[in-house]
């Protein structure tokens, strides 16, 4: 077994479970699920209640894209006031998928025999598995500046080494995986103005997996809705991940488009769908699409959601100052579910950690991740005596 495999999430939290066991105080900081300070994964019951109460409605095939509810529903949740802009400005093809995964996967597929993906230094690694399975090629662009900023110098200089093909530019924002950085809105607008620079060459994937646990959602919902870019503004989002459904799979993939640009989009991500997982889950978009129709209970969710983002974000700034009193140097943390610190001989270090009965996740030789949506605010005193 290599580091990276000894230190992947699965080994990680194996290893943290049969310490707890054990009967040892254990900080489980591996896994990207959310959790609440009792050890139960977060949920929402007027979300949940419609799924288990109308188990039985949805175990029919569903409609290859989702159904009508889903989609009108999710796109409400998404965009709120501004989706009346947003019809009125651009024409919008939209499926549901699997997980923010499958959607990833479907843009990719759909675009691989034309594009080359550029992706961000540090990343989510399932990125490079799915171009994998897509059969896409993928370079890379360096992520941060010395100053940690956003390297826009050479993402560019990436794009113009890259001249055979278009390029699909993939941006996991808001908080970025793994290290919860967040683009600024002078950002959204380098970013734009930089892809318009390059006429059609480049289309922009944003992939919003974590939009509804940022404190900086608003902002981004407006910066899409008015993106002044000519090419189409692909967007993957997570359902599971803003309910807490993990294990059952619901996201969307959208496409925002010209109104007057024909959808050539649909027809492509029906046979992507058929030729996987045959059909959408039913089950799942379906009972979501009846609770999406409760405005009331939509709004107590949210509600419910802004509290957790708000424990996140505490965790968060806990952790941040940790790390400055132990003076270790770490990637900005804005909001979400990780942070990321910069360490020396990194899986020497997890390993000393482990010693001490917590568990972290390695990305590279020098990256540790740690997965604030895991930890509960009584870890913050074991961690800074420890760490």
């Amino acid at each position: 077994m290599n580091e990276f495999e000894k230190f992947d999430i699965l080994s990680v939290s194996e290893r943290a479970l049969k310490r707890k066991k054990e009967g040892k105080y254990v900080v489980n900081g591996s896994s990207g699920t959310l959790y609440y300070e009792n050890g139960e994964i977060v949920s929402y019951k007027e979300a949940d209640n419609y799924l288990i109460s109308n188990f039985n409605k949805f175990l029919s095939y569903g409609p290859q894209l989702g159904p009508k509810e889903y989609k009108d529903g999710f796109l409400s949740w998404i965009f709120e006031e501004d989706l009346l802009r947003l019809k009125q400005n651009k024409n919008i093809a939209f499926t549901s998928s699997s997980g923010g995964t499958e959607a990833l996967f479907i843009a990719f597929k759909s675009l691989a025999k034309t594009h080359t993906i550029l992706l961000s230094s540090i990343r989510w690694p399932n990125y490079d598995t799915i171009c994998e399975e897509a059969n896409i090629k993928f370079e890379i662009f360096n992520f941060f500046t010395k100053d940690f900023k956003f390297d826009f110098i050479d993402l560019e200089d990436k794009i113009n080494k890259i001249n055979n093909k278009k390029i699909l530019l993939i941006i996991n924002d808001p908080c970025q995986n793994p290290t919860g950085f967040n683009f600024t809105s002078e950002d959204y607008d380098r970013l734009f103005s930089l892809i318009n620079k390059y006429n059609d060459k480049i289309t922009l994937l944003l992939d919003l997996a974590y939009l509804d646990y940022s404190s900086s959602r608003k902002m981004i919902i407006k910066k899409i809705v008015d993106a002044p870019i000519k090419t189409p503004l692909y967007l993957a989002i997570s359902a599971s991940k803003s309910f807490g459904y993990y294990g059952l799979r619901m996201g969307a993939l959208i496409v925002l488009f010209s109104k007057n640009e024909k959808d050539i989009y649909s027809e492509n991500f029906k046979k992507i769908i058929r030729g996987t997982i045959s059909s959408s889950n039913h089950l799942a978009n379906g009972g979501l699409g009846l609770f999406f129709k409760d405005l009331k209970a939509v709004e107590k969710v949210k509600v419910e959601i802004f509290s957790q983002t708000e424990r996140l974000l505490k965790l968060g700034e806990g952790i941040k100052e940790i790390l400055k009193e132990k003076n270790i140097k770490f990637y900005p943390y804005s909001s979400g579910f990780y942070i990321t610190f910069i360490k020396e001989n990194a899986p020497l270090y997890l390993s000393y950690l482990e010693s001490k009965n917590i568990f972290f996740t390695l990305i590279d030789e020098t990256t540790i991740r740690i997965a604030i949506s895991s930890l509960k605010e009584s870890d913050l005193a074991y961690l800074k005596e420890n760490l």
